[in-house]
Protein backbone atom coordinates (compact mmCIF):
# COMPACT_ATOMS: atom_id res chain seq x y z
CA UNK A 1 0.00 0.00 0.00
CA UNK A 2 0.94 3.24 -0.65
CA UNK A 3 2.22 5.88 1.75
CA UNK A 4 -0.72 7.60 3.82
CA UNK A 5 -0.86 11.25 3.25
CA UNK A 6 -3.22 14.17 5.45
CA UNK A 7 -5.42 16.79 4.46
CA UNK A 8 -6.37 19.11 7.06
CA UNK A 9 -7.42 22.64 7.07
CA UNK A 10 -10.56 24.80 6.62
CA UNK A 11 -13.05 25.83 3.96
CA UNK A 12 -15.34 28.79 4.40
CA UNK A 13 -16.14 29.50 0.73
CA UNK A 14 -20.12 28.99 -0.53
CA UNK A 15 -19.54 26.43 -3.48
CA UNK A 16 -17.26 24.11 -4.08
CA UNK A 17 -14.08 23.88 -1.79
CA UNK A 18 -10.99 21.60 -3.21
CA UNK A 19 -10.17 19.40 -0.12
CA UNK A 20 -7.38 16.93 -2.30
CA UNK A 21 -6.53 18.24 -6.01
CA UNK A 22 -6.65 16.24 -8.72
CA UNK A 23 -3.73 13.85 -8.78
CA UNK A 24 -3.02 13.46 -12.73
CA UNK A 25 -3.77 11.62 -15.59
CA UNK A 26 -3.75 7.92 -14.95
CA UNK A 27 -3.49 8.60 -11.25
CA UNK A 28 -6.42 8.53 -8.21
CA UNK A 29 -6.82 9.51 -4.80
CA UNK A 30 -7.81 6.40 -2.63
CA UNK A 31 -10.00 7.89 0.68
CA UNK A 32 -9.31 5.94 3.86
CA UNK A 33 -10.97 8.01 6.20
CA UNK A 34 -12.62 11.90 6.40
CA UNK A 35 -13.56 13.92 9.13
CA UNK A 36 -16.01 16.91 8.14
CA UNK A 37 -17.13 19.69 10.98
CA UNK A 38 -18.92 22.64 10.96
CA UNK A 39 -16.96 25.17 13.37
CA UNK A 40 -19.25 28.59 12.41
CA UNK A 41 -22.58 27.59 14.74
CA UNK A 42 -24.53 28.99 10.83
CA UNK A 43 -26.31 25.70 9.55
CA UNK A 44 -24.81 24.72 6.25
CA UNK A 45 -25.12 21.81 4.08
CA UNK A 46 -22.10 20.08 3.15
CA UNK A 47 -21.50 18.31 0.34
CA UNK A 48 -18.36 16.03 -0.17
CA UNK A 49 -18.21 15.28 -3.81
CA UNK A 50 -16.17 13.45 -6.24
CA UNK A 51 -15.23 15.50 -9.15
CA UNK A 52 -19.00 16.71 -9.97
CA UNK A 53 -20.44 14.29 -8.41
CA UNK A 54 -22.18 14.70 -5.16
CA UNK A 55 -21.34 11.44 -2.86
CA UNK A 56 -22.64 12.18 0.56
CA UNK A 57 -24.97 15.07 2.02
CA UNK A 58 -25.68 16.24 5.17
CA UNK A 59 -26.84 19.23 7.09
CA UNK A 60 -24.48 21.01 10.10
CA UNK A 61 -27.09 22.68 12.15
CA UNK A 62 -25.06 23.28 14.83
CA UNK A 63 -21.11 24.23 15.66
CA UNK A 64 -19.23 21.07 16.28
CA UNK A 65 -22.30 18.83 13.80
CA UNK A 66 -20.12 17.18 10.95
CA UNK A 67 -19.17 13.65 10.04
CA UNK A 68 -16.73 10.96 10.77
CA UNK A 69 -16.18 8.34 8.02
CA UNK A 70 -14.05 5.40 8.43
CA UNK A 71 -13.53 3.12 5.51
CA UNK A 72 -12.73 -0.45 6.48
CA UNK A 73 -9.56 -1.88 5.80
CA UNK A 74 -9.63 -3.57 1.69
CA UNK A 75 -12.58 -1.04 1.15
CA UNK A 76 -11.20 2.76 0.75
CA UNK A 77 -13.25 5.29 -1.63
CA UNK A 78 -11.32 5.42 -4.23
CA UNK A 79 -12.30 8.28 -6.77
CA UNK A 80 -12.41 7.99 -10.31
CA UNK A 81 -9.01 8.92 -12.64
CA UNK A 82 -7.54 12.36 -12.00
CA UNK A 83 -10.45 13.72 -9.87
CA UNK A 84 -10.93 16.55 -7.64
CA UNK A 85 -12.30 15.54 -3.66
CA UNK A 86 -14.56 18.14 -2.78
CA UNK A 87 -16.51 19.81 -0.11
CA UNK A 88 -19.04 21.75 -1.10
CA UNK A 89 -20.67 24.53 1.28
CA UNK A 90 -24.28 26.04 1.17
CA UNK A 91 -23.21 29.08 2.80
CA UNK A 92 -19.39 31.05 3.60
CA UNK A 93 -19.38 29.58 6.66
CA UNK A 94 -16.30 27.89 8.53
CA UNK A 95 -16.04 24.19 8.43
CA UNK A 96 -12.66 22.06 9.12
CA UNK A 97 -12.03 18.93 7.85
CA UNK A 98 -8.92 16.37 8.01
CA UNK A 99 -8.73 13.36 4.88
CA UNK A 100 -6.82 10.81 5.34
CA UNK A 101 -5.77 9.31 1.68
CA UNK A 102 -3.21 7.60 -0.36
CA UNK A 103 -2.52 8.28 -4.49
CA UNK A 104 -2.78 5.40 -6.70
CA UNK A 105 -2.17 4.79 -10.82
CA UNK A 106 -5.26 3.02 -12.20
Amino acid sequence: MAEISLATGTAASSGDNTLVAAPGSGMRTVVTAIIVQEESGTATTMIVKQGSTAKVRFLGQNQGDGLAWRFPAGRPWKLPDNAVLVLNLSGANQVGYTVEYYQEAT
